[in-house]
C-alpha cells in the first residue's frame, strides 16, 4: 500500500525581515537555534556559504522569500528510530525554512508541547513564527505539529551503529543480591557474556532490531490514531544516491513553492550542507544538532554476523529486504490490528 499523502501546510503572511520569535511568551526550550540574538537558525558554513555565494543565491532566496511560497508559521517535528538518517532530514528542512523565514524560526532537539504557545495561531504574536523539531519519541510537541518528515535507513546500518556506540546489552536488568540491592559484579559479567557469546549477542541483535522497528511503529501509528498522516518519509540510501532529489522533495514537503524547490543554486546549497555535516559533524553542532557518524572500517570491527542474524528473524527480515519501509513493519501492523 502507498504511503499516506502529505497534509497541506498552512498559509500565512510574509514576515518581516528579521521579524523575531522571542516573544515572552514563547516557552519554546531556551537551547533552541533563534531563541536569542546570538543564537541564529544558521550555522557558521551556511552564513559564509550565503556571503560567498550572494548573486548565485539570489533569485532562489528572492522566490522562497516571496509571499505564498514558503508557509509562515510552520511547525514542522522531524521523528525517525535511533541511528536512522533523522539528524539530517533535521537540517535539510531547518535550512530550507531558515532560508524562506527571514530570522522567523526557533528549532532544536525535544519536540515540546507547542499547542498552546502560539506558532502559526491567528491573532497570536508568534503567529508568523515557524518552529522546528527533532525528536524519536512521539510526544505532544510532535503530534501538534501540522507537518512531520520521517527519516528511515538500512536497518543492519541502524543496528550496527547502535553496536558500535555501546548501547548492546545496556537494557538488562540489574541482578538483585541476596541480601537486597543489585549486584553489580553479576550484572556487569551478564553483559559480558551477551557481548561475548554468539548466542547471546544473536538475540540482542534481533531483539534490537524489533526496538527500532516499535519506534518507528509507535510513530506512524499514533500520527495516523491523531488523523494526521507523515508528509515524507526520507530514505537515507536514496539521499546517498540522489541528494538533489531528496532535498527538493522535503521542500515540498515542507509546503514550499516548485520555483524555490526547484532552483539550482539553492537546492545545490542545501547538499553542500549535507557534505559539511558528513565531513564535520562537530561544527556547530549547537545549531545543527549533528554526532558522529561512522565507518566501514568500524563496521567490520563491531558488527560481524548482525547482518546474517537479523535476516534469520523472519520480521526483522521482511523490514530488511523492504528497506526499512513502514508497510513492512510487523510491529506497526500488529498496532494497526488493535480496535480503536
Amino acid at each position: 500500500e502507498p504511503l499516506p499523502a502529505a497534509a497541506a501546510p498552512p498559509a500565512g503572511r510574509v514576515p518581516a525581515a528579521g521579524t523575531s520569535c522571542r516573544a515572552e511568551q514563547s516557552a519554546a526550550p531556551g537551547d533552541f537555534c533563534g531563541m536569542n540574538p546570538k543564537t541564529s537558525c544558521l550555522s557558521k558554513f551556511e552564513s559564509i556559504y550565503m556571503q560567498n555565494n550572494a548573486a548565485s543565491l539570489q533569485p532562489g532566496l528572492e522566490a522562497i522569500r516571496r509571499p505564498g511560497c514558503l508557509p509562515r508559521g510552520l511547525t514542522v517535528s522531524v521523528m525517525g528510530y535511533y541511528r536512522s538518517g533523522s539528524t539530517l532530514l533535521y537540517n535539510t528542512a531547518r535550512l530550507w525554512i531558515a532560508l524562506g523565514a527571514n530570522g522567523s524560526m526557533v528549532g532544536g532537539f525535544g519536540c515540546p508541547d507547542i499547542s498552546n504557545l502560539g506558532f502559526g495561531a491567528r491573532g497570536n504574536p508568534m503567529e508568523e513564527c515557524s518552529i522546528i523539531c527533532k525528536d524519536h519519541e512521539y510526544k505532544d510537541g510532535a503530534g501538534y505539529a501540522s507537518v512531520m518528515l520521517m527519516s528511515r535507513r538500512d536497518p543492519y546500518h541502524s543496528v550496527c551503529s547502535r553496536r558500535i556506540m555501546d548501547v548492546f546489552c545496556k537494557s538488562m536488568k540489574g541482578i538483585m543480591a541476596k541480601e537486597g540491592g543489585v549486584d553489580w559484579d553479576a550484572t556487569r559479567e551478564a553483559q559480558r557474556k551477551c557481548l561475548s557469546e554468539p548466542e547471546l549477542m544473536r538475540a540482542e541483535t534481533i531483539k534490537q532490531c524489533h526496538m527500532l522497528m516499535s519506534m518507528q511503529a509507535d510513530i506512524y501509528w499514533k500520527r495516523e490514531r491523531s488523523g494526521k498522516s507523515v508528509a515524507y518519509d526520507m530514505q537515507l540510501e536514496s539521499y546517498y544516491v540522489k541528494p538533489e532529489e531528496e532535498v527538493r522533495a522535503v521542500g515540498k514537503a515542507l509546503g514550499i513553492c516548485d520555483e524555490a524547490v526547484n532552483d539550482p543554486a539553492l537546492v545545490k546549497f542545501l547538499v553542500q550542507m549535507g557534505n559539511e555535516l558528513k565531513n564535520n559533524p562537530n561544527g556547530d553542532s549547537g545549531v545543527t544538532r549533528m554526532h558522529d557518524t561512522h565507518t566501514e572500517i568500524q563496521r567490520q570491527q563491531k558488527c560481524a554476523h548482525l547482518q546474517e542474524w537479523m535476516l534469520e528473524d523472519a520480521e526483522c527480515r521482511e523490514w530488511v529486504e523492504a528497506q526499512a519501509s513502514p508497510n513492512a513493519n510487523a510491529e506497526l501492523r500488529r498496532l494497526r490490528s488493535q480496535p480503536r
